[in-house]
């Protein structure tokens, strides 16, 4: 399994791609998307609508491998009957099981995209498995 953390900011600084504690220093909040695979972040990149993502790896970040600036897209901004539209979708093309948790890992879609997209830099990181740091 992959951590995925996705966040926003109007600091575009590479500096807070260093460490974890330099991302939380930089962004209010981000939230973590555990998926199986980078395919699966694609999957959910297309159903978010979000094209032209261009990984960048961080060869000297002590906890993320590599960065996605998406900050060019804007993420769907739902209310809740259009989020559980989106998240019946997500099940159907990833085989995902539903779960709270998985329910949970995607809901902040619903609550936090407009406040995103009105920050300049909105980014994904994977984070390193603690067998590659």
């Amino acid at each position: 399994m992959r951590h995925f953390l996705l966040a926003s900011t109007n600091n575009a600084d590479e500096k807070n791609f260093n460490s974890m504690e330099a991302l939380s220093e930089a962004c209010e909040e981000f939230f973590v998307v555990t998926l199986s695979n980078n395919k699966e972040l694609e999957l959910l990149f297309d159903l978010l609508g979000i094209d032209n993502s261009q990984e960048k790896f961080l060869l000297n970040s002590e906890d993320f491998i590599s960065v996605i600036d998406i900050s060019k897209s804007k993420l769907p901004e739902l209310d809740l009957t259009e989020f559980d539209k989106l998240y019946d979708t997500w099940l159907k093309i990833s085989g995902r099981e539903s779960t709270m948790d998985e329910y949970g890992q995607l809901v902040f879609l619903q609550s936090q995209a407009k406040e995103w997209n009105q920050m300049t830099y909105k980014f994904v990181l994977s984070e390193k498995q603690k067998t590659e740091k």
